[in-house]
């Protein structure tokens, strides 16, 4: 485009649609911020955003330095970092320019950042479409990428601080730039007797390069866009053979961009092992690869360059087949390696399905996000074929590898479907903007006429309207195709926006919030600076730290808010093992958890609402993906009374349930608790009964003696198809006597109330000390009463094991936040002790 151009008025009216689109799609993120809210730290979403908000602090005190090992999570080793520095000193330098130095105002300047990310967006993605169709479609396909809705969308809003709209944008970036690399290529490819050919293309592939080094320095998982270019490469030389070139312009591009990338990634440096997820030298093999296949891809171009085509096709067929198994035989290791890594990202393993953005993408899914476009999606991959048919244009190929890969992904884990998100932008555009040129062309075709007819005498009959043939049927056709695109855009615009508007606004859960600002202030101070950039081959926890157990889902929120170590966090680190926090709350033997919580050098124990009921199974899995949750919780069919052959679902809590730690600690305070009401039900077995789940054939509610009693009598009375047990459907009702925790305290709880009411008073967040716990010889229950921060009683008690019992509260004081009322008692004999503080952290015998 000439410079004139830009002054032209179809110019400056595209410019000006541009700009609307784009300021849409950031209005329509940033909602939130006209609420008239003040707190801004409610509005930061939990989980992954405040840890990215815990990155800006510390390299905001350190800029430009970056952190690539982080002792504040993952205690006691420490967090390696996999996550890449780009988006951290993007987020530093923007708030350092501003002047935003204080929390809040760090806050409000981040989270602002991924909104006008999504912003820019909408030109990247007009002028990727308007360089392989035209600028209608390109202006269709930004509107659809400022209005998608689903994860791109919740990932780009107000709130959600995090680095995965980065990703889309620079990775967008890239394609556009290679894109224009193959664009150019195609108009004028490289002869490689002729060096001044090579000099545009090898620019173009410069700036690949660095576009890719970006999206690298992001996130490591920018591979993926590699691995897109080495599928592409081979179609692109073959498209190059059969219009009669030999494929140097696919070698400039490809070894320039993956050498930039190699020197890029030396530059960012290697920060990790295993996959390719990390920065590992796996990325420098990757790129490595790239560069050599392209080459010996043209090696054959050029030593089959006077053979057929179809020897051209055969060979390449051929040599491929036999270097992946010449590959394979010869470098098993690196072969295995790259095997796993792709595996790792595409593939699926079951703890997964228990990390929301990790499960599969279902239709379900697919539909509530994309809904129409989802027609549109396929519409445009059928337009771009077609247009293959009639012309090989690579860049239509790209879109499609592009598309199709990265759809297959988003089916693998849903996560991607903020990468999703453009591609179907892209064919949605191209699908509208196909339909309008359709209407177009046929409006400006030619009309055929036949000539007027003529007497025998030469007269002209009388005059007759000329006939018209084919214009008819191609023109109606070409209306119903731009109508059902449009309608489908329209409809997809409609749900999109409402979805859209409807999200309202994060919230950081306030009882959380709440628990880690008191842990912040009220527990001891780890002697780990919470602004200081260690470094991992340095680090050896102080003798005063001590980690916090919780589960994985609010590791990041204890670093963050509370400034002390979880032990396990988001990054799925500290959850699987004989030591990771799965083990620590479902196990049912507290000498197994207390000794977690001394390899780990733990000192406080946080549970919820929700690890009790519905992360309970997510735990489970983790713990024993074999059997999950079924020894814990289990589904039974009720059946009809009326038609005994259907029935309905009904879960039910198993007795061990109620003896896990999880349990013991957030719905019994750690006290031992006495079985009332009991459900006992017998069921017959599914392999039996063909059914997925048990189906009850007999069961009524009584008291636990009575249970306890039928459940004895009925194991030499039931048959081998039948099962008995004793069950409730309410999580604070255990179906047996469930042991006191003899080496954990309650020392704070949230203030909102969790359970209904009628149930027991269970609070949403409860925070726990573990101690040593004092010594006290006698026999049987002793129990002290105890009140904690939010006004609630309950008595502590305990059972003595072997004459004594091992009590972790002191008496007549306040432990954290909660009120010991009273000396212990032995219910039995009315003996009362007392004891200190000392003597619970000290373990010392009380006499």
């Amino acid at each position: 485009m000439n410079p004139i151009n830009f002054i032209q008025p179809r110019v400056l009216l595209i410019g000006g649609a541009l700009a609307l689109i784009s300021l849409f799609s950031l209005l329509i993120r940033i909602i939130p911020v006209f609420s008239g809210n003040t707190d801004i730290l409610s509005n930061v979403g939990m989980d992954d955003p405040t840890y990215q908000l815990r990155r800006v602090e510390l390299c905001m005190e350190n800029f430009p330095s970056i952190a690539w090992f982080d002792p504040m999570t993952y205690f006691p080793q420490g967090q390696p970092m996999h996550w890449g520095p780009l988006f951290p000193l993007i987020s530093s330098a923007v708030c350092l320019v501003l002047g935003a130095h204080a929390r809040p105002d760090i806050i409000s300047v981040c989270l602002l950042i991924p909104c006008v990310m999504a912003a820019i967006l909408v030109p990247v993605v007009f002028f990727l479409v308007r360089m392989i169709a035209d600028w209608k479609a390109g202006l269709v396909a930004g509107f659809f990428i400022a209005i998608c809705p689903g994860q791109f969308f919740f990932r780009s809003y107000y709130g959600y601080f995090d680095h995965h709209i980065g990703e889309v944008l620079f990775s967008t970036l890239f394609c556009l730039g290679y894109l224009g690399a193959v664009v150019y290529c195609r108009k004028h490819p490289v002869d490689i007797a002729d060096k001044e050919t090579w000099k545009t293309p090898a620019i173009l592939g410069l700036i690949c390069g660095i576009l890719y080094v970006l999206g690298l320095a992001l996130m490591p998982t920018m591979i993926l866009f590699a691995l897109l270019v080495g599928m592409f490469t081979p179609i692109w030389f073959i498209i190059q053979r059969y219009i009669g070139h030999l494929g140097a312009s696919a070698v400039v591009v490809n070894t320039v961009t993956f050498l930039v990338a190699i020197i890029g990634f030396l530059i960012i440096g290697v920060h990790g092992e295993g996959g390719l997820n990390y920065y590992t030298t796996g990325h420098l093999v990757a790129y490595s690869l790239i560069i050599l296949g392209t080459w010996i891809l043209f090696g054959f171009s050029w030593a089959l360059r006077e053979r057929p085509f179809s020897h051209y096709i055969l060979s390449l067929v051929g040599v491929s087949v036999l270097g992946i198994g010449l590959f394979a035989l010869f470098s098993p290791e690196l072969f295995n390696y790259l095997l796993a890594n792709a595996n790792a990202f595409f593939g699926q393993e079951i703890h997964w399905k228990t990390i929301q953005e990790a499960r599969p993408w279902t239709f379900d899914d697919a539909w509530r996000t994309f809904q129409y476009s989802l027609i549109l999606f396929v519409i445009g991959i059928g337009v771009l074929l077609n247009k293959l048919r009639k012309e090989l244009c690579p860049s239509y190929v790209f879109i499609l590898i592009w598309s199709l890969v990265v759809l297959y992904a988003t089916m693998q884990h849903i996560r991607y479907e903020y990468y999703l998100a453009v591609p179907a932008a892209i064919l949605g555009g191209i699908s509208v903007g196909y339909g309008i040129d359709l209407v177009r062309r046929s409006s400006h075709s030619q009309v055929k006429e036949e000539p007027p007819a003529h007497s025998k005498g030469g007269k002209q009959k009388e005059s007759q309207p000329p006939k018209r043939s084919g214009s008819v049927s191609v023109s109606t056709g070409s209306m119903i195709f731009l109508v059902v695109v449009i309608l489908l855009g329209a409809l997809f615009t409609y749900n999109s926006i409402g979805r859209d508007l409807a999200i309202g606004q994060f919230t950081l859960n306030p009882d959380w919030r709440e628990a880690t600002g008191w842990m912040e202030n009220n527990t001891p101070d780890p002697g780990v600076d919470y602004f200081t950039i260690y470094q991992k081959d340095a680090w050896q926890p102080p003798t005063q730290a001590y980690g916090v157990m919780s589960w994985w889902d609010y590791g990041h929120i204890i670093t963050y808010l509370a400034k002390r170590m979880p032990n396990a966090n988001p990054f799925q680190y500290g959850v699987a093992g004989d030591y990771g926090a799965a083990r620590f709350f479902i196990t049912t033997n507290e000498s197994v958890a207390s000794g977690i919580l001394d390899h780990l050098k733990t000192r406080y124990v946080v549970t919820d609402y929700e690890m009790d009921t519905g992360k309970f199974w997510a735990m489970a899995t983790w713990d024993n993906p074999d059997v999950g949750a079924s020894p814990y919780q289990r589904n039974f069919i009720l059946p009809n009374p009326d038609n005994p052959n259907t029935g309905q679902n009904f879960p039910f809590f198993m007795e061990p349930y109620y003896q896990t730690m999880v349990s013991r600690l957030h719905n019994f305070d750690g006290s031992m608790t006495q079985p009332g009401q009991v459900h006992y039900i017998q069921y017959m077995k599914p392999e039996y009964s063909k059914t997925s789940d048990p189906v009850i054939v007999n069961g009524s509610q009584m008291p636990y003696d009575a249970g306890a009693a039928m459940l004895e009598s009925s194991k030499s009375t039931v048959g081998p198809e039948y099962e008995t047990a004793l069950v409730n459907y309410i999580y604070t009702e255990p179906v047996s006597t469930v042991p006191a925790l003899q080496h954990y305290r309650l020392v704070h709880e949230s203030p909102t109330r969790a359970s209904p009411e009628g149930l027991p008073d269970v609070r949403y967040v409860k925070v726990f000390e573990y101690v040593p716990g004092a010594v006290i010889h006698g026999e049987g229950i002793i129990e002290i009463p105890v009140k904690t921060n939010t006004g609630r009683t309950f008595v502590y008690k305990q059972e003595s094991v072997n004459g004594t019992f091992t009590v972790p509260y002191p008496t007549n004081t306040k432990v954290g936040d909660v009120t010991t009322q009273g000396p212990y008692r032995i219910s039995s004999t009315g003996k009362e002790y007392q004891v200190t503080g000392d003597q619970i952290l000290s373990g010392s015998v009380v006499s």
